[in-house]
């Protein structure tokens, strides 16, 4: 039938062959392990006994294969009548709507591995889909009373290159992740941005820079358009946006917005997590070793020590061997 569906009205051969080049083979195969020994043997039977034919030009029908793991229910075991353990999407939809029912399955999941099912999840994702919603509402206040500092400097304060830096780290994580099956760090990646952009809103307060928020915002309904497409097409237009928002461009990230001026590191003395502390992102290993020694948290744990070694991976842990 993947054959048959790429020009089923044909009546003059099996499968054009300029529809043939563009279409086939198959880019994914999904489909549960169950499939293995049958559907998916004699699709790569028929399809190789369709090349030797002479109707096909390539040898396998699927580029790729993923299998989804299952879903248990809340108990840990597979989902049963008998046990009474099932879970009915309809009522989750009618309760939380489809996206968020659809989200929770991205999130609460490895999508190779399931796991039990837990209520609790859903509800994390319905307020999340709120938070969003909020936002949305102050942005809108915010554009409706015209504030906006209209300072482009805004965008250089520590503040707004942190939430530079979580924008373009989103778009770079969710493209990379979502082409990989991995959901559940996608949208833990626009989480991680939604409290970006709140960080921000706190932080910089009535000098935030509405078109930056607005920018953010913009991408953060973008990346979610695949995994909640009927709430990211109600923001998108409640945002004054014209089309549909799955024409529109995917986000593309800025390699030189995912640098920091500073980075968090772990400060160990003698192998052992004792603090941590900013540094500058291009410090030195001898400019490290400085601005932790002068550290006060620090100074305690070295007092009346013998230093014996300093070690500095960059922009992730100092180690200091004491005596």
């Amino acid at each position: 039938y993947y054959l048959r569906y790429i020009d089923p009205n044909n009546d003059e051969e099996f499968v054009n062959k300029e529809k043939e080049k563009i279409w086939s083979p198959v880019d994914m195969y999904i489909g549960g392990a169950e499939h293995a020994a049958m559907h998916l043997l004699y699709a790569r039977f028929v399809t190789k006994a369709l090349r030797d034919m002479g109707y096909l030009d390539f040898d396998e029908p699927f580029k790729s294969l993923v299998h989804q793991g299952t879903i248990l229910g809340q108990d840990g075991q597979k989902m049963s009548k008998s046990k009474g353990n099932t879970i009915n999407p309809d009522e989750y939809i009618s309760q939380y709507g489809s996206d968020v029912f659809r989200m929770y399955l991205g999130f609460g999941f490895a999508y190779t591995d399931g796991g039990p099912w837990n209520d609790d999840g859903v509800k994390a994702i319905a307020k999340f889909i709120s938070r969003i919603e909020r936002l949305y509402d102050d942005i809108a206040n915010l554009e409706l009373n015209a504030i906006d500092n209209k300072n482009d400097s805004s965008f250089s304060s520590p503040a707004a290159k942190d939430l530079q830096y979580a924008r373009h780290y989103a778009i770079k994580a969710v493209t990379t992740d979502a082409e990989k099956f991995q959901f559940n760090t996608s949208i833990a990646r626009l989480m991680e941005l939604l409290n970006a952009i709140n960080k921000y809103q706190s932080s910089e307060g009535k000098n935030a820079s509405l078109k930056l928020l607005k920018e953010t915002f913009t991408d953060l309904i973008l990346l979610i358009s695949p995994f909640a497409p009927h709430f990211a097409e109600e923001m998108w237009e409640k945002s004054g946006n014209t089309g549909s928002i799955f024409n529109h461009k995917w986000p593309v990230f800025d390699e030189s917005k995912l640098v920091l001026d500073e980075v968090e590191i772990a400060v160990q003395i003698n192998g052992v997590i004792k603090q941590r502390i900013n540094i500058p992102s291009d410090a030195t290993s001898q400019e490290v070793e400085t601005i932790i020694k002068e550290d006060e948290s620090v100074k305690t744990h070295l007092q009346g020590k013998n230093i014996l070694k300093f070690i500095y991976v960059k922009g992730r842990l100092a180690n200091i061997v004491i005596k």
